[in-house]
């Protein structure tokens, strides 16, 4: 569901329940491979996380998340051409204690967050460490063995080291190991009669809405084994005029997931993805505030990962006694590096001019082995690829009271080149896909008024995007070794145009009111690509809007199956709603006794939607309301609260998957529930 703040929308990917896609201002990626980078950059504890299977870690013990909407190329560096969310966990306070929360609810719901303060030597050493414990059993049952599918089984634990030396040096040692296995999203088989599903097994789809959301056609969902491990190593040393960070991290991920994605008791389509994947990156900055009149910052930033990644496919495209077993291997080596800096200039007590920069250069070695028959003697692919790019920041920001201020930035994104990692024949493989790069414009207001009891944010921007990537899971010609291939390409160029309100009022003691707005007119400028997949042509066609033509298979020039890019520039924008807003409304009502009854209420409502970007997977405007009421006693030491959520029990679609020729099967959100939940601060 939506993000409590406006223009922003999260949605579980596909069967990956383990995996998250972000779209901030109707900027978003679906894809689940390495090879694609999504465009809003996630950040924990300053530190990039570039696998979107890795970025649906329950954030718990979070000092403060904080979404940043639009290019944030100049400080957050690549892959920030939407924008950025950034989480920093809470450190330790110095003073032994524990905090933590334990949620029980419907589904199986039993949730353990937990954290122990530990204090080594006083002022000079002090520790904390976080537990997590997730678990539910399902949200679905099988309508062929009734047994409950889809459920929550994750674990992870979070230490951190504060060393303290002396005033001026502060190091802090976080690390991290986070299991998870749980099962993949169940999904409901949407085939229409154009799909082999229906067409040639009669295992048909039927519409959303008719009720049995929930209950599945099949008897085993799979698994999702997946370890993460990682250490962050963060140094601050006040040096007089500034202050030098040191941020290293290392973090490696095991993975594998294995699932049954034609959501039938059919073997059509059973997939084992074995993932592993490692990263490094270090950053290096310096800050300085030691000037009355300007302030900077400026640093280095290096990153590494590399992945591999085995799918072993069984395919019963006609019959279970004609079954294939498909093998593909995809591996990358990838290396970044920039230096940035940003600078501001204060010309008198009111008015600031702001200006940066960051040049970065990286390179991607690719290599793939198509599908093949196990055990795939084919022959191996070896392609690499490098990219650089500047992206400028201007900004000024004028205070017209204390309380008022108003600003207008301009500044540059730029979303990685790559490979297409799901690729199924040699010459998709062989094609990277480049950069997209964005010209972001934005002016804006805040303002705090009433003695500080209203504050309001408004922003109005503009997103000019070229090059925009776009993916989609295409047919492949007949005869190829797996019937479809995921493909990714410079398909468009497009504009987004929004405006952006959300106000904070507190009308009397104790209560808080929050209301959020925001609009997009979001357009392709112009799209251009093959969502298709190859066709069959007697001889070379043209593309209708100048894009690529590339042939497949068959006489060069001449008969045989191509990739022909079309003109869509009138397809709508996935996942960019027109319209969103949320209210929010919090009551704390003291007792005669000191304690408190807590009130809080959450109303959002969603304007109409695509899922995919060929307009095959709508979605109707929805609304949500969660509700939760509580006892707090008189020292703030505990509390106790019941909740609901999805009061409205609205259910709608939250993603589809579209194979062609093969199948769809879609998934949706999770339905009405209530829990209890007790937390503590000892």
């Amino acid at each position: 569901m939506e993000f409590p703040a406006p223009n922003v929308n999260i949605a579980t990917v596909s069967a990956f329940s383990n995996a998250v896609s972000v779209s901030i201002r109707g900027i978003s990626n679906s894809d689940i491979d390495s090879t694609v980078d999504p465009p809003v950059a996630m950040f924990v504890d300053g530190v990039y996380i570039p696998r979107p299977v890795a970025s649906s870690l329950d954030l718990f013990d979070v000092e403060q998340i904080e979404v940043l909407r639009g290019p944030q190329g100049t400080l957050f560096g690549r892959n920030t051409s939407a924008g950025a969310i950034q989480v920093r966990t809470r450190r330790p306070s110095g003073e032994f204690g524990s905090r933590g929360r334990v949620t029980m609810g419907q589904y199986g719901r039993q949730d353990i967050r937990a954290a122990v303060d530990i204090p080594l030597v006083q002022d000079v050493l002090n520790a904390k460490i976080a537990v997590l414990s997730q678990n539910m059993d399902g949200y679905y049952k099988s309508t062929i063995t009734g047994r409950e599918l889809g459920k929550e089984d994750i674990f992870a634990v979070r230490p951190i080291v504060v060393f303290t030396p002396t005033d001026n040096v502060e190091l802090t040692v976080i690390g991290e190991y986070h299991r998870n296995k749980s099962d993949p999203r169940p999904q409901q088989n949407q085939s229409p009669a154009n799909r082999l599903l229906c067409s040639l097994h009669q295992f048909c789809g039927f519409p959303l809405g008719q009720g049995a959301e929930f209950r599945v056609a099949t008897s085993d969902v799979g698994y999702i084994d997946a370890e993460i491990w990682g250490l962050t190593v963060d140094l601050e040393v006040d040096v007089g005029p500034g202050t030098i960070s040191w941020i290293t991290n290392k973090r490696d991920t095991d993975e594998d997931v294995v699932y049954d994605p034609d959501a039938q008791d059919y073997p059509m389509f059973l997939v084992d993805r074995k993932q592993p994947h490692k990263q490094w990156s270090s950053e290096l900055r310096f800050q300085s505030t030691a000037w009355d009149q300007f302030d900077f910052v400026g640093g280095i930033y290096f990153f590494h990962q590399e992945y591999e990644l085995e799918r072993n496919t069984t395919l019963a495209i006609v019959s279970p006694a004609a079954t294939t077993h498909q093998l593909s291997f995809t591996g990358q080596d990838h290396d970044a590096w920039s230096v940035f800096g940003e600078f501001n200039y204060h010309i008198n007590d009111r008015l600031t001019v702001t200006a940066g920069g960051r040049y970065g250069k990286e390179k991607k070695d690719f290599f793939q082995l198509p599908f093949g028959i196990f055990p795939n003697t084919g022959a191996r692919i070896d392609v690499d690829e490098s990219w650089s790019d500047f992206g400028p920041k201007l900004g000024v920001q004028y205070a017209l009271t204390d309380d008022m201020m108003v600003y207008a930035t301009y500044q540059k994104g730029f979303k990685s080149g790559g490979f297409n990692g799901r690729c199924g024949q040699v010459a998709t493989c062989l094609r990277p896909f480049d950069p997209e790069e964005v010209d972001g414009y934005e002016a804006g207001f805040k303002g705090e008024f009433l003695d500080r009891r209203l504050r309001a944010n408004v922003a109005v921007f503009w997103s000019d995007y070229s090059d925009l990537q776009r993916g989609a899971i295409v047919p492949l010609p007949p005869g190829s070794a797996n019937p479809q291939e995921t493909v990714t390409d410079n398909a468009a160029g497009a504009d987004m145009r929004g405006i952006e309100l959300e106000l904070t009022a507190v009308p009397m003691t104790g209560l808080q009111l929050q209301f959020s707005v925001g609009y997009l007119d979001a357009e392709y400028q112009d799209f251009c690509a093959d969502v298709n997949g190859a066709g069959t042509y007697a001889t070379q066609p043209t593309s209708n809007c100048g894009g690529a033509v590339t042939q497949t298979s068959g006489t060069p020039g001449g008969a045989g199956a191509y990739l022909v890019d079309e003109d869509l520039s009138g397809f709508d924008i996935a996942r960019a709603p027109k319209w969103n807003y949320t209210f929010n409304a919090t009551y704390d009502m003291p007792l005669p006794n000191g304690a408190s009854l807590l009130f809080n209420g959450r109303y959002t409502w969603v304007d109409d939607l695509y899922t995919d970007v060929t307009e095959q997977s709508p979605r109707k405007s929805v609304e949500q309301l969660d509700i939760s009421i509580g006892y707090r006693d008189a020292e703030d030491r505990w509390s106790i609260s019941l909740f609901g959520k999805n009061l409205t029990d609205e259910i709608y679609l939250d993603s589809a998957t579209l194979v062609p020729p093969l199948f769809d099967t879609r998934t949706v959100n999770p339905p009405r529930r209530y829990g209890i939940e007790v937390s503590w601060t000892l």
